[in-house]
C-alpha cells in the first residue's frame, strides 16, 4: 500500500465555477438591471448556449440565458493572465450582414422612457479589435469559427461588443455587474468533454 493515492486517470480537472458552465444549468441574476426590468429582486434563467472566445490576451465566455420572457447574455472575461474574472450582463441588440467596415464611433438610439416621442442617443467609441477563435456549444452541436471582436465603450462606461464572424455581425450591449449578483446552479455535466 502506497503512502500517496494515485489520481484516477478518469478524473477530470476541477472546473472553475464561471468557466464552461454546463448547458441546462440554472443561473439566477439579482443585479440592478434585472430589478429595473422585471421589478423582482432576482430572476432565474436556463443556460441554452455557450460561446468561448480565445485569443492571445483573451479568454471570454458569453452564456446565452433564457426564460419564458427574455434572453440575456452573461459575460465572463479573464483579467489578463490572472485567475480573476470580470462579470457582465448583455443583451443582443441586433444581428446583420456586414455591408461596410465598422466605424470607430457607433451611435445607438433608444426610446426615451419618459417621453414616447423622443429618443436617447448613446455614442460608443471603439477601443480595440481582438481576433479570437470562437467555440459555440448548444444542445444541437459544437462548432468553431474565426471571429473578430470590436470592443466599444460609451462615456458612461456602458459597453458594446460587436462579434464579426465571416460577414455576419452580432451586436451585444452591456454593463459590468458583480459576482455577488450571480448564482449558478450547475446541471449534471454530461457533455463529452470540456471545451
Amino acid at each position: 500500500m502506497g503512502l500517496f493515492r494515485r489520481k484516477s486517470r478518469d478524473e477530470k480537472p476541477k472546473r472553475h465555477e464561471l468557466l464552461d458552465i454546463p448547458l441546462g444549468s440554472m443561473i439566477e441574476l439579482s443585479d440592478e438591471i434585472t430589478f429595473e426590468i422585471s421589478d423582482a429582486a432576482s430572476r432565474t434563467f436556463e443556460l441554452m448556449e455557450r460561446k468561448k472566445y480565445e485569443g492571445s490576451s483573451l479568454l471570454r465566455y458569453m452564456y446565452r440565458l433564457e426564460d419564458e420572457d427574455e434572453v440575456v447574455v452573461l459575460g465572463v472575461d479573464r483579467i489578463g493572465g490572472t485567475n480573476e474574472y470580470e462579470i457582465s450582463r448583455w443583451i443582443i441588440d441586433g444581428e446583420e450582414e456586414l455591408a461596410e467596415d465598422l466605424p470607430d464611433v457607433i451611435t445607438l438610439h433608444y426610446p426615451d422612457p419618459d417621453d414616447e416621442d423622443a429618443e436617447i442617443s448613446v455614442e460608443y467609441v471603439r477601443q480595440e479589435i481582438v481576433p479570437a477563435e470562437m467555440t459555440v456549444v448548444n444542445l444541437l452541436e459544437m462548432e468553431t469559427f474565426e471571429a473578430e471582436l470590436h470592443e466599444y465603450t460609451s462615456e458612461d462606461d456602458e459597453m458594446m461588443s460587436v462579434e464579426l464572424v465571416g460577414n455576419w455581425l452580432t451586436f451585444y450591449v452591456g454593463e459590468s455587474i458583480s459576482l455577488s449578483d450571480v448564482n449558478i446552479y450547475p446541471a449534471e455535466d454530461d457533455e463529452e468533454e470540456y471545451i
